[in-house]
C-alpha cells in the first residue's frame, strides 16, 4: 500500500486569522453573550490557555471553553465554532487541491492527514473545504496532546493507521515540524514553500503548491522504492 500524510494549514490550507484584535474579542464577547466584558473574557482565556500549556504538549481548545463558560462538551464546541469563524480573515485551498486528492485517490493511494491544530477547528474546515472524505485517516496533534515535530506525534500516527515508513510519504510545508522529524523516522518527503512557509536553511523544495510537480514527485519516490 503507497501512503501519503498530509499536514494541513501552509499546505492544502491557505488561512489567516486574528485572535489578537479588540474587535474580534469584543465581537467574540458579544456573540456568545459574556458575562465579563471582552478585556476580563480575553485575559481569562490566555490564562486558562497558558495553564493548559503548563500541563500538556498541545492542549484541546474545548476545555479550555468548557472552563472559560462553565459548559459542556456540546456547548463548547459551540463556542469553538464560534471563535474560529469570527477569528479568521480568510480560508481557502490552494490551486488545485482538490484536484490532486482526487488524482491520488484514482490512482490508488491512501491519503492520511497529520496536522498540528485543533480538532474542534479543523474537522469542520474540512467538511466546508469538501476535502474530508478524501482521507482515510486524521491525526490531529489537539488529540493525541502531542504536535510536530515531536517524533511521537509522527510514531501514534503511522500505529493507528498502521503505515510503514517505507511505503509512506509526508507532505509538508513546514521543513522543521513535517520535514525533518519524518525523515528522520525514515519517511520519504515533499516540501512545499507556500506563503505560510517559516524560515528554513534548505533549496530543496517545491515552490507553491503545483499539482503536476507533485505528482511527479510522488511517482518517483515510489519508483525507486520498487
Amino acid at each position: 500500500m503507497k501512503n501519503i500524510l498530509f499536514d494541513l494549514y501552509g499546505t492544502l490550507i491557505d488561512i489567516h486569522t486574528d485572535e489578537e484584535s479588540e474587535q474580534f474579542w469584543k465581537m467574540f464577547a458579544k456573540k456568545t453573550k459574556s458575562q465579563s466584558s471582552f478585556l476580563e473574557l480575553r485575559r481569562s482565556y490566555l490564562s486558562i490557555c497558558e495553564k493548559w500549556q503548563n500541563q500538556i504538549e498541545e492542549f484541546n481548545i474545548l476545555e479550555v471553553f468548557k472552563e472559560l463558560y462553565q459548559v459542556d462538551e456540546q456547548k463548547a464546541r459551540k463556542i469553538a465554532h464560534i471563535f474560529r469563524r469570527l477569528s479568521t480573515k480568510y480560508i481557502h485551498l490552494y490551486s488545485r487541491v482538490r484536484s490532486l486528492l482526487k488524482t491520488l485517490k484514482k490512482r490508488g493511494y491512501s491519503l492520511y492527514v497529520l496536522s498540528n491544530a485543533q480538532e474542534a477547528f479543523t474537522l469542520p474546515e474540512l467538511k466546508k473545504l469538501g476535502i474530508l472524505s478524501f482521507f482515510k485517516g486524521i491525526a490531529i496533534s489537539s488529540v493525541y496532546g502531542v504536535k510536530k515535530p515531536n517524533p511521537t506525534f509522527f510514531k501514534l500516527a503511522l500505529k493507528e493507521f498502521n503505515l510503514e515508513t517505507s511505503s509512506t510519504i509526508m507532505v509538508g510545508n513546514d521543513y522543521l515540524c513535517d520535514i525533518c522529524p519524518a525523515q528522520a523516522l525514515g519517511l520519504n518527503t515533499i516540501f512545499i514553500q507556500s506563503n505560510l512557509t517559516p524560515e528554513h536553511s534548505t533549496h530543496l523544495f517545491l515552490l507553491g503548491f503545483q499539482k503536476a510537480q507533485i505528482l511527479e514527485r510522488i511517482t518517483d519516490i515510489f519508483n525507486h522504492k520498487i
